[in-house]
């Protein structure tokens, strides 16, 4: 009985060493693996100005065969949400109050760039503060950083992430504000701000930044070749006196597309050994939203998505990239589908070749071309005697035409200014999984802060 005791006893024994060897072995196998992390060495931020749900759909089904939708770069990502939009002062958020929650992880005023009040509920003539950015973060952590926009650098957008201003409109004051951040990389229009009148800008004071800037050692592009030629570590993009031209009219410019934009400034602020921020902007979409626009807002949003294939592309090579891609606001309360009827005629978006204020444009002073313009530019061969009439008597023929292409295709519009519907969110990368659910605009902010720091 003695002797079969002791043999129990040591088998117990052996199987418990066993047992605590094949715990520590799990342990050690467990620690070895790479950890979750919210943490990122880069961060691309991508913006659709204005860009709503029913953009992105109608994006989606022009892009698709027969019925179905077809794929975005943004239908790709696995962690998706919906964001809040309001501002600190109404429900209806503008770009500046949004942008800046996208860039502080502030709530502020509509038409306030850069700053936000103290007081958590709006108060009337409150005093706004300079907040500190995600842009401020990156160049703190010695990353690069850089500015994309199809609008004026100095719009509310990129103005948000560089600038401080009590209201979006001191578009000069903040031009050298955001020349003076020092910003590796600036791409987009608004040439005017950064030149004298007597220059044909629209400097009051003397001042031409464009010389200021290639002292501080950026090279000045004006043109899609110049751009791909570039080989310098600072750049600033000036394509246009106002804002770039929209996509379906880029054709008739030298301006480069915004993803051939984003390309460029990816390989430029990768070159920095401790990573990057980059903000780009989808600006038009918004535009051709408060204008109406039906072909011109769905192809703007497909420009958009190329742009974001662009990141997207990038981050699948480098893991420790974050990619984010949300909107502002939505803008003109866009539908598919109009007056009841069930319905979306995408092959009527699918011949228009240019936007509706270009074709607009190319009306004789009396209007009598309207057949032969229509059919040019619309595709549309067929104009009945009332939608002639409207395009020949309306005071603007660009609405005019515009209400005709959206009447074909089913396209419907509540209003010509932003809405407070929830807009998208896609994210990718390190703390992707914070962002989805239903979160707020000032959210984004942090988790970009925090992947940064």
């Amino acid at each position: 009985m003695k002797k079969r005791s002791i043999l129990k006893g040591i088998a117990i024994g052996l199987a418990c060493t066993v047992a605590l060897g094949s715990a520590l072995y799990t342990y050690n196998v467990e620690a070895m693996k790479p950890q979750p992390t919210d943490k990122a060495k880069n961060v691309i931020l991508l913006i659709g100005d204005g860009m709503g749900p029913t953009q992105v759909s109608a994006a989606a089904y022009l892009k698709g065969r027969g019925y179905g939708d077809g794929k975005l770069a943004m239908n790709r990502f696995k962690h998706v949400g919906l964001v809040t939009t309001y501002s600190h002062d109404n429900v209806v958020t503008d770009s500046a109050a949004a942008a800046t929650a996208f860039s502080s992880g502030r709530k502020t005023d509509n038409n306030v760039v850069g700053k936000a009040p103290k007081n958590k509920k709006h108060v009337d003539g409150e005093k706004h503060f300079d907040v500190t950015t995600v842009l401020d973060d990156a160049k703190k952590a010695q990353k690069a950083t850089g500015l994309v926009t199809t609008t004026r650098l100095t719009h509310a957008t990129p103005a948000a992430f560089a600038a401080h201003a009590e209201h979006r409109n001191m578009e000069n004051e903040i031009a050298e504000q955001v020349l003076n951040k020092n910003v590796d990389v600036l791409l987009g229009g608004g040439k005017d701000h950064f030149l004298p009148t007597e220059e044909g800008g629209k400097r009051k004071d003397g001042k031409n930044l464009i010389s200021k800037a290639q002292q501080k050692g950026y090279s000045l592009i004006e043109d899609k070749n110049g751009l791909e030629r570039t080989h310098s570590p600072k750049l600033l993009g000036l394509f246009n006196n106002s804002h770039m031209k929209y996509e379906l009219d880029r054709s008739t410019s030298k301006e480069p597309s915004l993803a051939e934009m984003t390309k460029k400034a990816l390989q430029t602020v990768s070159k920095n050994k401790n990573g990057f921020f980059l903000m780009v902007e989808g600006g038009r979409i918004d535009h051709a939203g408060h204008a109406n626009y039906p072909a011109t807002t769905i192809q703007e949003t497909l420009a958009f998505d190329q742009a974001v294939q662009e990141a997207l592309h990038f981050a699948q090579k480098n893991p420790d990239t974050l990619v984010v891609v949300s909107a502002d606001h939505e803008t003109g309360g866009m539908s598919i589908g109009l007056n009841g009827e069930y319905a979306f005629h995408k092959d009527v978006i699918r011949k228009v070749k240019r936007s509706s204020e270009y074709i607009g444009e190319q009306l004789t002073k009396d209007r009598s071309n309207v057949k032969e313009v229509m059919a040019k530019y619309a595709g549309i061969s067929d104009l009945t005697v009332d939608e002639e009439k409207r395009i020949q008597t309306e005071r603007n023929p660009a609405s005019a035409i515009a209400e005709v292409i959206s009447h074909r295709a089913k396209i419907g519009w509540t209003t010509t200014g932003h809405t407070a519907v929830h807009v998208p969110v896609y994210a990718y990368g390190p703390g992707a999984d914070k962002l989805t659910g239903t979160i707020d605009n000032t959210d984004i902010a942090k988790v970009i802060s925090k992947a940064i720091k």
